[in-house]
């Protein structure tokens, strides 16, 4: 590359990083100083949504007995649609996926939506995407037949066991915080996601940084 390719490269990438960060400053900056702030952060695993069926005698047959199992299951992996409103007022609408290629790693969330300081009624709501169709099943909801024949007997109910655990540890389909709140100048409100009561809690930080 030439040198004078390389000087326009470099002005076109520092333009560029100066309009980002322009941008990412610029919501907050127009409410002052004193502008509190409504902090969206937490980590969880999507829900694996699946396609189940359970197949036949004949097509158990037709397979090794290594490979024989009574419920067989295709999927993927749920994203979900964001929504933040404040005085019935959207804010922010995004959609949320998990990390990697395969969007199979946990999401990580990080929001920030400054507030002019007061009392604001505001909403959160995280929504899955995906709808549960007929043949279309979280990982919980797969009956479970007879225990499986052959050299693998019983792994139908451990892969049912496994789909429900990973069900208690994934985001529930819908999570929603309708509440109201006196936001104070130059604070943070935090909300976050308890992985063990399963929803969106609400907390009060200290001054932002």
């Amino acid at each position: 590359m030439s040198p004078a390719r390389i000087f326009a490269a470099g002005i076109a990438s520092a333009a560029g990083l100066a309009l980002l960060a322009y941008a990412s400053g610029a919501p907050l900056a127009s409410h002052g100083e004193d502008a509190a702030r409504l902090r969206l952060s937490w980590s969880a695993r999507p829900e694996r949504i699946e396609v189940c069926r359970q197949l036949s005698a004949e097509e158990q047959a037709r397979r090794g007995e290594h490979m024989r199992q009574r419920v067989e299951c295709e999927g993927g992996f749920a994203t979900y649609a964001l929504r933040v409103e404040v005085d019935d007022r959207a804010i922010g609408e995004t959609v949320i996926r998990g990390a990697g290629l395969r969007h199979d790693r946990p999401l990580y969330l990080l929001k920030d939506y400054a507030v002019s300081p007061g009392p604001h009624r505001f909403k959160v709501a995280l929504t899955r995407r995906e709808s549960a169709d007929t043949g279309t099943v979280a990982l919980s909801g797969v009956a479970v037949p007879e225990a499986d024949t052959g050299l693998y007997a019983g792994r139908a109910q451990r892969e049912a066991v496994e789909r429900a655990r990973r069900t208690r540890a994934a985001i529930p389909a819908t999570l929603v915080l309708d509440t109201a709140l006196t936001f104070a100048p130059g604070r943070v409100v935090l909300v976050t996601f308890n992985a063990e009561r399963r929803l969106l809690e609400l907390r009060t930080e200290s001054r932002r940084p």
